[in-house]
């Protein structure tokens, strides 16, 4: 029973993913959310209390895949830069994978939609880069600037390299990534 449950949470959530990620949060009512993953709109209710909840479960599932996909072969033995370029050069592949868990990650990272308690297991899940960055801080390795602005550096632009893989005029080759990759540690270096 337990696993019925969960693909149709899963159901839910893929649907408001897809749904949200091409039409937005106000183009994506609930009837269509659960039209989309093939259930009741009463069904979405036994497991979300509202539209505002769903987005919240939603944010969080992203973050976890995208977490989880980030620190495939981290290791903090390795030294600071070769890090840097394994956890960029994964976020870049994965949202070249995921693109509907970009855009609903550019529409809701900052939203105020996102309660501060969701915020802050996104962040959780972040806390090896955060680490990292605070490694590079103590090694003297990075730019005079505040981390929030080191970090925002970074992502923004590992965030439009990605875009400019999905919907530039130009070919990215897997190469031409991987350099994009180490201009961005160029960027934030001391």
């Amino acid at each position: 029973m337990k696993e019925k449950v969960q693909n149709k949470k899963a159901a839910v959530l893929q649907a408001a993913l897809g749904l949200i990620s091409e039409q937005g949060f106000q183009g994506s009512p609930m009837s269509q959310i659960a039209q989309r993953a093939n259930i009741g709109v009463g069904t979405i209710y036994r497991y979300f209390s509202s539209k505002e909840d769903l987005i919240n479960d939603l944010y969080i599932d992203v973050k976890t895949r995208l977490a989880q996909h980030t620190l495939r072969n981290y290791s903090v033995s390795r030294d600071v830069h070769a890090s840097f370029l394994v956890l960029l050069r994964n976020i870049v592949d994965y949202f070249i994978e995921n693109p509907a868990e970009l855009l609903f990650m550019e529409q809701y990272a900052n939203s105020p939609l996102i309660t501060a308690a969701t915020r802050e297991e996104g962040l959780r899940m972040f806390a090896p880069v955060n680490h990292l960055f605070e490694r590079a801080k103590d090694e003297n390795l990075l730019k005079k600037l505040p981390m929030e602005m080191l970090s925002t550096l970074a992502y923004g632009s590992t965030i439009s390299l990605v875009k400019l893989k999905l919907f530039g005029k130009v070919k990215l080759d897997g190469a031409t990534i991987d350099a994009g990759v180490d201009a961005i540690w160029d960027a934030i270096k001391r």
